[in-house]
């Protein structure tokens, strides 16, 4: 067990490697960060600074919290011995979480929506509704790569320049760590990168581009695509050759009314992007709910520095679960949530997890061996995708609920995030059955506990404070 200044130390030493592989590996990528915290906090001296106030105070109530069930919740519910018995087969009561989102996130808009699993559904869909677009394309990505596949979709963009409006919201800091110093050559593709993706997006172009600040490492981290403000891409697929051939992913085509609630989303996002201080001002109004009319079931619910609905909506759908809880996310170590899936386990809710074998970064593979291990010791069943899925949804009983939140501190306290809650019935069934059940049917239920070694202890509670 760590004691208080243990963890600080080793916050502090994390920050410090993380700044200097930063530093080190990208030395843009450390001035644009260095500026975010610096001048852009300056132009927005009222929002910035509220932000970084924000955040520390985010730090303390989460570390009280994280702590809180690390060294008292769980020892008690270790020894709770009430027998794990089976669900009872009902779920829980529509209002228990309804009411709740009509009280957060406002009320719900309608829309229809179709699973796109996995790059070689996504990509060729998303490829046709640019080929066709008319008016107005706007896309909101983490990582625009600078590889052959995002130079694809660059292409295919910058031919539609006289023609349609396009505006590119991208996170610097997300694109930029990714980007391949050598995407210039890929031999394997036979296709070319390009060095500098925004600069290739804007030169002789009228292609509008505008960069996301990194107020404390705060990101834009959700993804839509809106193509002629008919339909809408929403899930967690970036542009680039991982999500097209790699990886394991969902993205969510949309339209109807939702369509309106993410073009308003884009808005906002988009002025909020100028740095400029009267931003607040220059906010778009929002379009009238649709939620009179019938069939309106799909509650966006996002993730601010500001505002930790997701996360509150998580936890809430998590306590109330009466049946089951599936689970499929590349990130899975915030300790409020883990400890409430073992609490659910332990009232007899069926708790399945799925979680990658491999993950991009050593911090996060330290981290979820972490989480296996409290989850097989509270009985939940855990499976191991063999590579990197980057799925992020859930099934709560009735309810779905997918986007581009993680469950790290990263994507529920700090991040733009952007997720759905849904129980359209139709929508269920499909994460259900074509992206939950598919995951652990082609993953591995392990049983065993991983070895810790003192490193993933360390990384493990970098990753818990970052």
């Amino acid at each position: 067990m760590f004691g208080k200044w243990s963890i600080r130390k080793q916050v502090a030493a994390g920050l410090i490697v993380v700044t200097g592989l930063v530093i080190s590996g990208c030395s843009t990528t450390s001035r644009e960060l260095a500026y975010d915290n610096t001048v852009q906090v300056a132009k927005r001296p009222v929002t910035g600074i509220a932000h970084v106030g924000w955040r520390i105070k985010t730090f303390w109530s989460e570390e009280l919290v994280s702590s809180w069930r690390r060294y008292i919740s769980f020892p008690l519910l270790s020894m709770n011995q009430a027998p794990q018995t089976e669900p009872t087969g009902e779920m829980m009561a529509r209002d228990k979480l309804a009411s709740w989102l009509d009280k957060k996130a406002g009320p719900p808009t309608r829309g229809s929506v179709q699973l796109l699993l996995n790059g070689d559904q996504f990509f060729p869909h998303f490829i046709a509704s640019i080929s066709n677009a008319t008016n107005r394309i706007d896309l909101k990505a983490y990582i625009f790569d600078n590889d052959d596949v995002a130079k694809q979709i660059a292409d295919l963009l910058k031919a539609h320049r006289e023609t349609v409006d396009i505006r590119i919201l991208y996170d610097a800091g997300g694109s930029r760590l990714a980007w391949d110093v050598d995407a210039k050559s890929l031999p394997e593709s036979g296709a070319d990168g390009v060095e500098d993706m925004a600069d290739y997006l804007e030169k002789g172009t009228a292609i509008q581009i505008r960069r996301s600040s990194h107020t404390l490492l705060s990101s834009e981290h959700s993804k839509y695509y809106l193509i002629d403000n008919r339909i809408a891409y929403f899930g967690g697929m970036n542009i680039g050759r991982e999500y097209r051939y790699d990886w394991r992913d969902a993205m969510f085509a949309l339209t109807g009314p939702v369509v309106d609630a993410l073009s308003y989303r884009f808005e906002s996002a988009w002025i909020v992007a100028t740095g400029d201080p009267l931003t607040l001002l220059k906010l778009p109004k929002e379009k009238p709910s649709s939620a009179t009319e019938k069939n309106c079931d799909l509650y966006l619910v996002g993730t601010t520095p500001f505002s930790h609905d997701l996360y509150k909506g998580q936890l809430r759908a998590i306590k109330k679960a009466k049946k089951r809880i599936y689970i499929e996310n590349p990130y899975l170590w915030n300790q409020p949530i883990i400890y409430q899936l073992c609490a659910a386990r332990k009232r007899g809710v069926d708790v399945r997890v799925t979680i990658p074998r491999e993950v991009n970064h050593q911090i996060g593979v330290s981290a979820n061996k972490g989480t296996i291990n409290r989850l097989l010791k509270h009985g939940v069943r855990v499976f191991i995708y063999p590579g990197m899925t980057h799925v992020k949804a859930a099934i709560y009983d009735q309810w779905a609920c997918f986007g581009s939140a993680n469950f790290d501190n990263l994507s529920l306290h700090k991040n733009y995030e952007l997720n759905i809650f849904t129980d359209n019935q139709d929508v269920v069934r499909q994460i259900h059955e074509e992206v939950l059940k598919d995951g652990q049917e082609i993953s591995t239920e392990i049983f065993d506990e991983k070895e810790l070694t003192f490193t993933d202890i360390v990384n493990a509670r970098i990753a818990q404070h970052l």
